[in-house]
C-alpha cells in the first residue's frame, strides 16, 4: 500500500518515536519490546506496508490470557481489567499473568510441545518443564539438562525423557535433537546432500549423528557407550567414520574428545551448541514467536538454513543475540513480545487496503484455540463462576475435560474444523453435560434470570467476555422470548451456540 507522502512521514515518525531507541543489551522486556517495535517499522516502511491499529483491551486481555495461561479470561476478570483506569495496565497484566502459578503450569505443555513433538504427553516431563518455568531456568540449562542431565534427584530425573524415547532409532534422535533445539531438519541429508540446501550435507548428518550414536538405554534410563561410531559410504562407495561435526561447520577430534579427555560425545555437542549459542538460542526464539504471533520469523520453524531466509532477518538476528546475552532468560522473552506493538495489532483491518501478508507481522494473525485451550476455556465459562487462577484449578479443569481434549482438532496452521470436530461439540455427553443447566452452571445461572437482555449480556461476558451489540441483544432476547422452549433449554441453546461459534473457537 502507498501512502501520500505528507501523511506517510507523520505516520513513520510517530511509529518511530513511539518505538525507542535500539540497544544492543537492554535490560528488561520493555526494552526487548522497543526493538521489536524499532526493526519492524522499519521493515513496513522499506515494504510500504501500513499495519493493522492496535487492538482494543478485551481483545488484548483475552489474547494475552489464553496465550500465557491457556485460558479465556473469567467474566470477573474481564471486567476488572477494563475498569481499571490506569496507563500501564496492559503491561501490569503481562507481569501478574507471567508471575503467577498458571503461567508455569500452562507454559510447560507448550514447550513440551516444541520439544517433543509426536512424543508429548509424558507426564513426568511435563512436569519438569513445569517445575523449570516455575523456579526460573533458563533456556541453556533446560537444555543441558534435556542432553546430559544430571538426572540424580526425582526433580531432574524426569528430564532424560527426550533422549530416553529416542535411543533404539539413531536416526529418529539425530534429526529430533537438531529439530528440537536448533530449528535445522537435516534429515534429507542422511543419503546425499540436501538437494535443496546448500548448507546440508551429509557430513553434517552424520557429524550430529556421531555426538549420539553412543547413547543409550531404556526403561527410562540413558548412559553413553565407550565405543561405537556413525557410519556412511563416501562416493567411491567405501565406507567412512563420521567425525563429529555441529551445524556450525566445527568439528572434535577423538583424541581431543571422548578419549583423553574422558568426556562424553554428548556433552561435546552441547559445549559447542552453547560456544556457538546461534542456533539454540535462534531456534527457541523463533518457535516462542511462532506459539505467539502464529507464524515464525522463520516458516516453518524447523527450516532455518540460508535457502529459507528470516521474513524480517534483523528481527530475529537481534531476538537472538539478545536473547543469549540475557542468559537465556524465558520470561522476559516472553513479556517483551507479548507487549510490543505487533504482538498487540488487530485482526480486522478498517480500511480496504490488500491484507499485508502473514510474513510481515503488520496485522494479528487469527490462531485457532489448542485442544487446551479449548477445553479449559470451556470448562471456566461454562462453570459455577468461581473459578480463581492457581495451577492446581487448572489441572482440574484438564482432568475434568481430558475426554474433550481428545477429540478436538490439533490443528494450529490453515485451520479448518472438520465434521468429527462438529460432530462432537453437537453429540458428546461431555459437552452436553458442560451446556446442560445444572443447579450452579453457567445455564443454570442464565436460567434464574427473569430479564432476556440480562440472559444475554451475562453469557456474552462469561463465554466471549464482552457485551453484546445492541443489534445481537435484541435479536438474541426476542430469540428466547418466541423459541417454544422451556427457559433451561433455550439458555442451553443459546450457550452451545456461542462455545460454538468462531468468535470462541479462535484467538483473534
Amino acid at each position: 500500500m502507498r501512502l501520500r507522502a505528507p501523511i506517510a512521514v507523520a505516520f513513520w515518525a510517530a511509529l518511530l518515536c513511539d518505538a525507542g531507541s535500539l540497544r544492543a543489551a537492554p535490560q528488561g522486556p520493555t526494552a526487548v519490546a522497543e526493538a521489536i517495535d524499532r526493526l519492524l517499522v522499519e521493515h513496513w516502511r522499506r515494504e510500504r506496508i501500513t499495519p493493522a491499529a492496535v487492538a482494543d483491551d478485551a481483545a488484548l486481555f483475552r489474547r494475552l490470557t489464553l496465550d500465557l495461561a491457556g485460558r479465556a479470561p473469567t467474566a470477573r476478570e474481564m471486567e476488572r481489567f477494563n475498569a481499571d483506569p490506569s496507563r500501564d495496565k496492559y503491561a501490569a497484566a503481562v507481569r501478574k499473568l507471567i508471575d503467577g502459578p498458571e503461567f508455569s503450569w500452562y507454559f510447560g505443555t507448550v514447550l513440551d510441545d516444541m520439544i517433543q513433538g509426536t512424543f508429548a504427553g509424558n507426564p513426568a516431563f511435563v512436569t519438569y518443564l513445569r517445575r523449570s518455568l516455575r523456579d526460573g531456568k533458563r533456556w541453556d540449562t533446560v537444555f543441558r539438562e534435556v542432553m546430559l542431565g544430571p538426572w540424580d534427584t526425582d526433580e531432574r530425573k524426569p528430564a532424560a525423557a527426550f533422549l530416553a524415547g529416542r535411543t533404539k532409532d539413531l536416526d529418529r534422535l539425530t534429526a529430533d535433537v537438531t529439530r528440537s533445539f536448533f530449528g535445522v531438519d537435516i534429515s534429507c541429508a542422511r543419503c546425499h546432500n540436501h538437494p535443496l540446501v546448500k548448507d546440508w550435507k551429509r557430513e553434517h548428518y552424520y557429524g550430529m549423528a556421531a555426538f549420539l550414536v553412543r547413547t543409550t538405554g531404556g526403561k527410562g534410563a540413558v548412559s553413553e557407550k565407550a565405543d561405537g561410531e556413525a557410519r556412511f559410504a563416501g562416493k567411491d562407495g567405501k565406507e567412512r567414520v563420521a567425525r563429529m561435526m555441529f551445524l556450525s561447520g566445527r568439528t572434535v577430534d577423538e583424541a581431543a574428545g571422548t578419549k583423553k579427555a574422558k568426556v562424553g560425545r554428548r556433552e561435546q555437542l552441547v559445549r559447542l551448541a552453547l560456544e556457538d549459542g546461534k542456533f539454540l538460542s535462534r531456534a527457541f526464539v523463533n518457535r516462542v514467536w511462532e506459539y505467539l504471533l502464529g507464524r515464525g520469523l522463520v516458516d516453518p520453524v524447523d527450516q532455518i538454513h540460508s535457502a529459507n531466509p528470516a521474513s524480517v532477518p534483523a528481527l530475529l538476528d537481534w531476538l537472538a543475540d539478545d536473547f543469549a546475552e540475557s542468559g537465556y532468560d524465558i520470561r522476559r522473552l516472553i513479556a517483551g513480545i507479548v507487549q510490543s506493538r505487533a504482538y498487540r495489532l488487530d485482526s480486522r483491518r478498517t480500511d480496504s487496503a490488500t491484507l499485508p501478508d502473514a510474513k510481515d507481522f503488520a496485522v494479528a494473525r487469527l490462531r485457532p484455540l489448542t485442544p487446551r485451550q479449548f477445553a479449559a476455556s470451556l470448562a471456566i465459562a461454562l462453570g459455577d463462576g468461581r473459578f480463581e487462577p492457581s495451577a492446581e484449578s487448572l489441572q482440574a479443569v484438564e482432568k475434568q475435560t481430558a475426554e474433550l481434549v481428545k477429540h478436538l482438532d490439533a490443528r494450529t496452521r490453515e485451520f479448518q474444523s472438520g465434521s468429527g470436530e462438529a460432530l462432537f461439540l453437537s453429540n458428546s455427553e461431555a459437552v452436553r453435560k458442560l451446556v446442560a443447566a445444572g443447579d450452579s452452571n453457567l445455564t443454570g445461572r442464565l436460567a434464574a434470570l427473569p430479564d432476556d437482555r440480562v440472559v444475554v449480556k451475562t453469557a456474552f461476558a462469561a463465554i466471549l467476555g464482552r457485551s453484546p451489540t445492541a443489534a445481537e441483544s435484541e435479536r438474541l432476547a426476542a430469540w428466547m422470548g418466541r423459541s417454544g422452549l422451556d427457559r433451561r433449554a433455550a439458555c442451553a441453546d443459546m450457550v452451545w451456540a456461542l462455545v460454538a461459534s468462531a468468535e470462541f473457537r479462535f484467538n483473534h
